[in-house]
């Protein structure tokens, strides 16, 4: 890419800064900016902006929501919420570092001067309403300081910096993420991270693809897993559809959403889980010692099954989704894991799912502590299916179905059930770094 030059800098920057004249040293204003209820900041260093042009020179910047080098990156990250439409944070998120022993270090925060510079810079491309927007508000927040509550008591004019200034007026937040080697996956450890913060805090967010994606829907509910001091960076990547059905369910209002994109979770390996198992059923049919190769009538049984087994599908449309369900999981929920969960949310639950039914549902009571855990999971997959089938199906008849808004209570409750066996599957398909 052409190298930005320092007058080009300076001109992006006027677009948020009042910027009179610079000099060697100094950017001068045309306004002052109110560090504090005393303290008026009329000058910036200019070193700030050099070394920010000097960075973006030696990055890889052809999206502007993206800035790379080879061993660091700074991303735009929206959080999946109730947004205003230029994309404007609530800043109800202080600034979080997690580092752990794979090198990396993660920050979500405001942005970098490198960064808000870069974005400044390609604004030109931008439709005009939303640069317009984000520069408008940017300007009100640096002009404002004091009413935003941006300062600190007793600051002088020379520590306020121009990284200071403009990483505060920016109206949104990037995730930025050090590594002590250079690697090419920074895409996949954001994710990571992204997912560990859903996971433990109920703030879900996703990386931006350009800066166009600041918008979002629903409010997060916060659940508190871990304090901040005990939250450790991730150290497995994980699919990405999954992790975005997670962050959608994470940061729903309607627990009909949070309920069907956990389910989603699982559904995603309902075909393979199921192919797996009938091939299994064939190749143990064929290794059981009663069979031979020489008996018409074994051959025929094997050609028997795998005739009924594809009727089946065909007759269902695809796969038997209960017995896909149940399949997985029995290979990817640990049903200790899911008790613990379970009583550290609310212990009252376990009982619940063993006595009662939801009303939009037929007799599907679950005793998550029985003995015999196949019979257990083959119930508990017929609860959460029958449950999203309630929700998915609403035809008149017989049979009960889910009342949007009348039954949400109730759904409300079935929802940790389905949410800490999606979170099992996740993890339990996980990479390790």
């Amino acid at each position: 890419m052409t190298e930005i030059t320092q007058e080009e800098a300076i001109n992006a920057l006027k677009r948020v800064v009042a910027i009179d004249a610079w000099t060697e040293n100094h950017l001068i204003l045309e306004t002052p900016i109110q560090v504090d209820s005393k303290t008026q900041a009329t000058r910036f260093d200019i070193s700030d902006l050099r070394a920010a042009v000097s960075g973006l020179n030696g990055a890889s910047r052809d999206n502007c929501a993206q800035i790379k080098w080879p061993n660091r990156c700074e991303l735009l990250i929206v959080r999946n919420s109730s947004i205003g439409p230029a994309g404007i944070l609530p800043r109800d998120l202080e600034e979080l570092t997690s580092s752990n022993d794979t090198g990396l270090r993660y920050s979500i925060g405001d942005p970098s001067l490198e960064f808000s510079l870069n974005l400044l810079l390609n604004d030109n491309d931008a439709p005009p309403r939303r640069g317009a927007l984000y520069i408008q508000t940017a300007r009100r927040r640096l002009r404002n300081r004091t009413s935003y509550g941006f300062y600190e008591a007793n600051t002088s004019a020379d520590e306020f910096s121009l990284t200071q200034a403009v990483s505060e007026a920016m109206p949104f937040m990037t995730l930025r993420i050090e590594s002590t080697q250079a690697r090419p996956d920074f895409k996949d450890v954001a994710e990571a991270f992204l997912f560990q913060l859903a996971f433990n805090y109920d703030l879900s967010f996703r990386v931006a693809p350009n800066a166009d994606h600041l918008t979002g829907a629903g409010r997060v509910r916060r659940r508190g897993r871990a304090q901040e001091a005990a939250m450790d960076a991730p150290r497995m990547t994980y699919n990405s559809d999954l992790v975005h059905h997670y962050q959608l369910a994470v940061s729903a209002e309607s627990p009909m959403l949070q309920y069907l994109s956990y389910y989603h979770i699982a559904e995603h390996f309902f075909e393979k889980v199921f192919n797996d198992d009938f091939a299994e059923q064939v190749r143990r049919k064929i290794a059981d010692p009663a069979f031979s190769l020489k008996r018409t009538k074994d051959i025929q049984g094997v050609i028997k099954l795998v005739t009924s087994n594809q009727r089946k599908v065909r007759d269902e449309g695809g796969v038997d989704e209960q017995r896909a369900l149940a399949l997985t999981l029995e290979k990817f929920v640990e049903t200790d894991r899911l008790l613990d969960d379970l009583r550290t949310h609310d212990a009252s639950l376990i009982d619940y799912y063993k006595e009662n039914s939801p009303s939009f549902s037929e007799n599907v009571t679950v005793d998550l502590e029985a003995s015999r855990e196949t019979e257990m999971k083959a119930a508990l997959a017929k609860r959460i299916y029958q449950t999203r089938n309630s929700l998915v199906h609403a035809k008149d008849g017989a049979r009960p179905k889910y009342s949007p808004f009348i039954d949400d209570d109730e759904l409300s409750k079935e929802i940790p059930l389905v949410r800490f066996c999606a979170e099992q599957v996740i993890i339990a398909h996980g990479k390790v770094m």
